[in-house]
């Protein structure tokens, strides 16, 4: 089985060599297997002679094409033009990203199973670099692999969504009547990716391996900024994306079936997160009103389930359940307080061996409910939780979700000697158990997840 691997790259002198490296030194025969399309997007760094140096290489697998800067989907489509007839999958990879040792193989065992199958995903890793010292994380979607290498059907599973093209493996013979759209500046990707999803339903997840996508912070917090201040990612994107997916869902099915809803209200969330300020500054009155306005017809087709299904903060779905509700003028809307409250809990470990416990108040409570009360059993003792509030409101674009005074979070300080317990909630009238917790163990399992992650990446 043959492969092709796509990477468009712009200015990626820094990363490149490395991205480059992790597929010629692939467990899967590269000479006799694998061909690299170097796709030079008008680069003004060094990165074209970086190319250039593994095209000589490697003359007969390795090939860098010079293009007028025109953005990704282009770069992509140009890719595509230059595939040998004898290639069976097509991948694709950021220039500043990697792919695990046995990520080709692991794909040509999967696909050579499943010949019905024209997409085939690995998991997605993040690595943040902080001078000398890595980070390995997982992306919240890893969820599909936790049942292993398999065929996911998306009639049958709504929450197992795929939009990015990193990584992905996609059958040639499935993209000879496709291509990115070019006239997109954000989304081209996924759009074509849901396009094959709804015309097959199904598609591959390899758990084995990894992709590898690194992320600066500055400079990704920078990009992200720079996205959000483009007009085009407001209401455009929606209607040639979002108003794209309901279309072809109702085309095929009749209906907006629940993986096109949980799709767009998880893409759509991005538009509520803390660093999107720039909602008005960049969009004028009339602005506003139309992409509020339209932001309430696409969701007027998504149930509310949908929205609250969410893995994302609570006020973050309350914004986009009052503006499908109320549409503008901007009503943000609370929902009613729970007898419990509605918490979202982390742990934090520190180098001298304490930790902490932290509930996330997602409610805007201005107090708990009386004498109601967070805390932990250990052997030792019982400790209370401390309460935090605001000390400035939160704000979603320019609207106060919660406001000065409201909690924050509680949070429950332990020693080393503290570390296994039993978290509760307690009021007068009952006491519910929110986790049963040992903290050691949960470190040293987070440890050897964190070692074999790195092993992968630097195999």
């Amino acid at each position: 089985m043959k492969f092709a691997i796509i990477v468009p790259f712009y200015n990626a002198e820094a990363r490149l060599e490395i991205s480059i490296t992790s597929i010629i030194k692939q467990s899967y025969n590269f000479t006799e297997n694998i061909q690299i399309l170097l796709i030079n997007d008008g680069s003004t760094d060094n990165s074209g002679s970086i190319a250039d140096e593994f095209a000589q290489k490697h003359p007969n697998n390795i090939y860098h094409i010079r293009i007028k800067n025109g953005g990704p989907a282009r770069a992509r489509n140009i890719g595509l033009m230059h595939i040998k007839e004898d290639i069976d999958f097509v991948g694709f990879l950021d220039a500043d990203d990697v792919y695990s040792l046995h990520m080709i193989r692991e794909m040509a065992r999967f696909a050579e199973k499943h010949d019905e199958i024209n997409m085939i995903v690995p998991p997605f890793y993040y690595l943040d670099d902080y001078g000398s010292r890595r980070k390995i994380g997982t992306h919240k979607l890893n969820t599909r692999f936790e049942q292993g290498t398999r065929v996911i059907d998306i009639q049958k599973e709504h929450q197992a969504i795929h939009f990015y093209i990193g990584g992905t493996f996609l059958r040639f013979s499935s993209l000879k009547y496709l291509a990115f759209d070019e006239s997109l500046r954000f989304g081209e990707d996924q759009l074509l990716l849901t396009k094959l999803l709804l015309a097959d339903e199904k598609y591959g997840v390899v758990a084995n391996v990894g992709y590898f996508y690194y992320r600066n912070m500055k400079e990704e917090k920078s990009l992200v900024n720079k996205s959000w201040q483009n007009k085009s990612r407001y209401q455009p994107f929606m209607e040639a994306v979002y108003q794209s997916y309901l279309q072809e869902s109702k085309s095929k099915f009749g209906k907006v079936i629940p993986y096109v809803q949980y799709l767009i209200s998880y893409h759509a969330k991005l538009y509520f997160y803390k660093e999107n300020v720039y909602f008005r500054e960049v969009l004028t009155e009339d602005e506003q009103v139309a992409f509020v306005s339209y932001f309430q017809q696409i969701f007027s087709e998504i149930e509310t389930r949908f929205i609250w299904e969410l893995d994302t903060a609570q006020v973050v779905k309350e914004m986009m359940l009052s503006l499908r509700k109320n549409g503008w003028p901007i009503q943000f809307e609370t929902m009613e307080l729970a007898d419990i409250p509605v918490v979202t809990m982390s742990k934090k470990w520190h180098k001298n061996g304490h930790a902490e416990l932290i509930c996330q108040v997602e409610e805007a409570r201005m107090e708990l409910p009386e004498d109601g009360f967070f805390a932990v059993k250990t052997l030792f003792a019982t400790k209370q939780a401390s309460v935090v509030k605001r000390k400035e409101a939160q704000l979603i674009w320019d609207v106060v979700v919660r406001p000065v005074g409201s909690i924050s979070a509680t949070k429950i300080k332990l020693r080393p000697w503290e570390l296994r317990g039993k978290w509760y909630y307690q009021n007068p009238e009952k006491k519910v158990v929110l986790e049963d917790f040992n903290l050691t163990v949960e470190f040293r399992k987070k440890a050897k997840r964190r070692l074999k992650l790195k092993r992968a990446l630097n195999q």
